[in-house]
């Protein structure tokens, strides 16, 4: 660990922890009281089988409503996960590209999007069984909660597991209710949604429709997109609860401003790359989203659960480059899953089996300065994954818990060439993977646990990654494997009272066939990937939270990763020895953050992040920066109306940072500049 960042970084989240000690202690009158009592131990759903926080023997944070939606734009879940320690996100500002999220190291390496990672939507798959997704598609100001499982999760998801973002939308209204919010901000930023549901009888439902526009900070970085979200519940009985969820994505434009040189940063932190321009880099598509979810218990210590969904996607997109550099796909990725659920004194059980299959239909056509001309590529791929599990957790004695987590996975991966001028490239390639988890937690007190874990996680390469072959061709790169790694974690978890909460976790990671990210001189903006050989990561996440009064509370995070490349050689040179790129060293996350029940209320966020490197060659480094967000406003329920306006600046003292990192670029175009001091204002009102 650097002290010299620790004594810089640390000094001024350390002063927002400390504040609240310094203010006058009073008793607090009714209006301010917490909105929720979120320092409390809460039941994790995302383990599959329910379990207080406290009692699970893995690194779990959950962010609740009041932090996603009080006084927040909105615009994503940026803000929110970059509050968990252990996760790093990037990317927040190109839309096209859309959030670029890692948690101990896995999902780095994505180009755009999430890779290595499960995303789970009120228990239905977001994550396609390649392994990739796109937060983009979810509206956060549907969201009531989320849960970050940190750490490899094999043993429970399956393939592409690094760690689990699982995401719950509202309740279900329990009584009519409609609420409407505007937000406007730098940069054309305008954000409009509207809420509304009900309950009548044995029914429910819950509905969204939300709509979002930005001209962007750079050039060519403008976005329109607008969500359509429904859910009905159906409950005949206190034993049956059916539901139906869809949600439909309309996204016309998401534009690419590129990566630039940092001599072009330096001219010109708004410009975009010239190429991009030219090539007229954008995104557009639209996605259909339904699924049905069966909740039924069978009696007091058993119950069953079962779900279908199907989703479709039509997907465009145009690169920096002329030759195949516009994509278009439609996809269809549909599936379900069955489990069986028994719990009784001393011992629970989840057996089931989940079922999922992606097919593409890929097209690349030659960019002719943004218009489509020569069809270069023409293929369906697929990609299909069995799974069945059997999740089981002892309770010798009071205090000690084992979990002993057992999944076999069976993936089909192929592509079928219709492109038959240049060859045939068809191809197909079948996995067979055990995973297990072995997790020990032992309760020093009633709130106070140790636990350990051992996991063993692997990771396919997505249907992007081996389809951007370097050859030119179709087919799947040839040359590119799965990962596999073999996960260690020690931690403890403490609840002091009813004010303090500390969670310390220690990590090791070792990694077969780190699936890594290059570009090649001839084809400036697309990217390939290779395996690296192996790596070995280290890492310490702390996390402590102070409830000074019960609306004021203090949050202070710290995350250390030694991430480093332990064999791996290219004709590039020997990386042996060298960070892993795109990862910082040290984080600093503080918050101070008044949120009574009614009146006004206000948050004071500071995040450090200290350098990285750019390349494997550890050759390029990105600078560290340090940003304050502050946001304000009042919330008052007036003759049965909530009113809350709000306003907030973002990156208060107007810091020069990047906001994305493409990592191994060529042509030195590894920036992507961060907006500076940004303001926002906005309003909700419901009845």
């Amino acid at each position: 660990m650097n002290p010299s960042f620790s004594l810089k970084h640390m000094k001024y989240a350390t002063l927002l922890f400390l504040i609240p000690f310094s203010i006058w202690a009073q008793k607090p009158s009714q209006d301010s009281l917490n909105i929720v009592k979120e320092l409390a131990p809460v039941t994790v759903l995302s383990s599959r089988i329910p379990q207080k926080e406290n009692q699970l023997p893995v690194s779990v944070t959950t962010i609740g409503k009041a932090r996603l939606h009080i006084g927040q734009t909105k615009l994503s879940l940026f803000d929110a996960l970059n509050t968990v320690p252990g996760v790093f996100a990037m990317n927040s500002e190109n839309f096209a590209q859309d959030l670029r999220i890692s948690i101990r190291g896995f999902g780095a390496r994505a180009a755009f999007g999430i890779r290595g990672l499960k995303i789970v939507l009120d228990g239905v798959p977001e994550s396609t069984p390649d392994g990739t997704a796109k937060l983009g598609n979810i509206d956060v100001g549907l969201i009531e909660r989320v849960e970050v499982l940190k750490g490899a999760t094999a043993g429970i998801y399956g393939n592409a597991s690094g760690g689990v973002i699982s995401l719950n939308t509202e309740s279900m209204p329990s009584k009519p209710y409609a609420e409407i919010s505007s937000t406007f901000g730098s940069y054309g930023l305008k954000r409009y949604q509207v809420k509304f549901g009900s309950s009548w009888g044995a029914w429910s439902v819950l509905g969204s429709v939300s709509r979002l526009e930005s001209t962007g900070y750079r050039q060519k970085s403008a976005l329109e997109r607008n969500l359509l979200n429904l859910k009905i519940g159906f409950r005949p009985s206190e034993k049956t609860k059916l539901s139906l969820l869809s949600t439909y994505i309309d996204s016309p434009k998401a534009e690419d401003p590129g990566g630039l040189t940092i001599e072009e940063v330096n001219k010109d932190r708004t410009q975009a790359r010239k190429a991009n321009v030219d090539y007229n880099t954008t995104e557009s598509f639209n996605q259909l989203r339904n699924a049905l979810i069966l909740d039924q218990k069978l009696g007091e210590k058993s119950a069953v659960n079962a779900r279908v969904f199907l989703i479709n996607r039509d997907f465009n997109t145009n690169q920096a480059f002329e030759a195949s550099g516009q994509i278009a796909f439609q996809r269809v990725f549909w599936g379900g899953g069955l489990a069986y659920q028994f719990a009784t004194k001393g011992y629970k059980l989840r057996t089931g089996l989940d079922l999922e299959n992606q097919a593409d239909n890929r097209q690349r056509y030659d960019n002719k300065l943004g218009v489509r001309t020569t069809l270069r590529l023409d293929q369906d791929e697929s990609f299909d994954n069995t799974g069945a599990y059997i999740l089981q957790e002892f309770s010798p004695l009071q205090a000690l818990r084992v979990v002993l987590n057992t999944r076999y996975d069976w993936i089909k991966i192929g592509v079928s060439d219709k492109f038959l001028s240049d060859g045939n490239q068809s191809a197909q390639r079948d996995f067979q993977r055990f995973s297990p988890m072995v997790g020990i937690s032992y309760s020093l007190s009633p709130r106070n646990t140790l636990y350990a874990n051992f996991t063993s996680n692997f990771e396919t390469p997505s249907l992007n990654e081996l389809t951007n072959n370097p050859t030119g061709q179709g087919g799947f790169n040839p040359d590119l494997n799965p990962q596999k790694s073999q996960n260690y974690e020690l931690g403890y978890k403490a609840w002091l009272g009813n004010k303090t909460r500390v969670d310390v976790s220690v990590f090791q990671i070792n990694i077969q066939g780190e699936i890594v990210p290059y570009q090649l001189p001839n084809q400036v903006g697309r990217t390939f990937y290779r395996n690296a050989g192996e790596s070995v990561r280290k890492g310490i996440e702390l996390g402590l939270s102070y409830q000074i009064i019960p609306a004021l509370t203090t949050y202070l995070n710290y995350t250390y990763s030694d991430f480093v490349y332990t064999s791996y050689k290219t004709l590039a040179g020997e990386f042996a020895g060298n960070r892993l790129p795109g990862i910082p060293k040290n984080q600093v996350y503080g918050e101070l953050r008044y949120f009574p029940k009614s009146g006004v209320f206000a948050v004071a966020q500071f995040r450090s992040i200290s350098s990285m490197y750019a390349n494997d060659a550890n050759s390029v480094s990105v600078d560290g920066y340090q940003t304050l967000n502050l946001r304000a406003g009042w919330q008052k329920h007036i003759k049965g109306i909530l009113i809350e306006p709000f306003v907030g600046v973002n990156n208060l003292f107007d810091t020069a940072y990047f906001a994305n990192i493409q990592i191994n670029a060529t042509a030195n175009r590894y920036y992507e500049t961060a907006a500076g001091r940004t303001i926002y204002v906005g309003i909700k009102l419901g009845i």
